[in-house]
């Protein structure tokens, strides 16, 4: 009979640790009896490892809490600036880099824009430069880094080594996450951009208390991401909400690294669809917005009805197999005027068994970024409790 190997003195007191950091997170301005009672470890144990993260600086007292009758409670914090991680987003021609706190909150954001479809050591520069800005302005130690979460439009393979079908970025074998670990020496993971935003609305937007979700983007290049059952959906490969890849529009435009949906209805389709009109938009950044703009011309009616009818269209295909409380609009969707929305979700309704709630994201590329926090916090937190590996 095989034996079950006892966890170490010195892994026990990591987790607790990392137990009393994560509930003050949740729960801050607590005692140590609370944190005793909520975490169910000893009183003793509680006060060891308090005083131990104060002389970190990763917990600080706030002062007296209510008396229950005896002596006043001294209330502890969790210190959200004792340690860092880094976010990156990369949205149709930007590249947003953020600093966030071990809240998970942004402390600094920079971005950068380039020309698409970029190289991969194009974009790679433009993270390095943009973690070397962020850290310099808040002036911030590399050391107090726990680690980088980097989304990409793509489909990042298991070992994150290759990134394929991105619409925007020519990866082709460029490995991002040993470049970026290598020139930064900080920790990297690499996830699908939005993937990033469904998770970002999940804990900060419109996502926030909903079990059942879809998230739908549509930029250079058309995705979604999933929350099921209070969870978030990868699928096997990774590769689920994967709608750029389904079969509508004209089957004909075949490009690399774009599924048909998104090589005819993403922005650089319509872009094609306007050209070959021979329609002169007026500059903007949401080609929504400029078809809008100019409605008044029946060409460019007809160019705006036929976006919405066939993003539509994915919309009810999506809702039809998932049946979701909620669908959260992002990228240009979030430019569609009240005539244009009110078009939009009749086409949804008339055709979905069940009609969802449709929702506006109010974070916008944010989301992104904060979905990227959390993977970081998630993944690299107990990288944090460096001190306890020094004893």
């Amino acid at each position: 009979m095989k034996k079950t190997r006892k966890a170490s003195p010195k892994m026990v007191k990591i987790l607790n640790r990392e137990l009393i950091i994560n509930e003050l997170r949740k729960n801050p301005n607590q005692s140590r009896a609370d944190l005793a009672k909520r975490t169910k470890l000893s009183k003793p144990a509680v006060s060891e490892i308090v005083k131990e993260l104060i002389h970190e600086g990763l917990v600080f007292e706030t002062g007296l809490g209510p008396s229950s009758g005896g002596k006043r409670p001294i209330l502890l914090q969790y210190n959200s600036r004792s340690n860092y991680v880094l976010g990156v987003i990369i949205e149709n021609d930007t590249v947003f880099v953020a600093l966030g706190d071990m809240n998970g909150e942004i402390v600094h954001l920079h971005e950068n824009t380039f020309e698409p479809p970029a190289e991969g050591k194009i974009i790679s520069n433009l993270i390095v430069d943009g973690v070397k800005h962020v850290l310099k302005e808040e002036n911030i130690e590399k050391e107090r880094i726990l680690g980088l979460a980097v989304g990409v439009s793509g489909i990042p393979q298991e070992t994150e080594s290759i990134i394929s079908t991105s619409p925007t970025i020519q990866w082709g074998d460029f490995n991002l996450k040993k470049e970026l670990t290598d020139r930064l020496n900080i920790r990297v993971l690499i996830e699908n951009d939005v993937n990033l935003m469904t998770i970002g609305e999940f804990y900060k937007g419109k996502g926030l208390g909903v079990n059942n979700f879809i998230y739908l983007f549509i930029g250079n290049g058309i995705g979604s991401g999933l929350f099921l059952n209070g969870k978030f959906y990868k699928g096997t490969h990774s590769a689920a909400g994967e709608i750029g890849f389904m079969m509508i529009g004209d089957k004909s435009k075949i490009k690399p690294n774009l599924g048909v949906f998104e090589a005819n209805y993403g922005r650089f389709g319509i872009r094609e669809i306007i050209k070959s009109q021979g329609i002169s938009l007026h500059s903007d950044t949401s080609l929504i917005h400029s078809l809008q703009a100019q409605r008044g011309d029946q060409k460019v009616q007809a160019i705006l009805n036929d976006i919405l009818w066939q993003w539509a269209n994915a919309t009810i295909n999506i809702v039809s197999v998932i049946d979701p409380e909620v669908v959260i609009l992002s990228g240009e969707l979030i430019h569609l005027d009240e005539i244009s929305l009110s078009k939009f979700t009749s086409f949804v309704e008339q055709y979905v068994p069940q009609m969802p709630e449709l929702k506006i994201t109010e974070l916008g590329s944010k989301a992104g970024l904060y979905g990227a926090f959390h993977l970081a916090l998630d993944q690299f937190h107990v990288e944090g409790f460096k001190q306890i590996n020094k004893q």
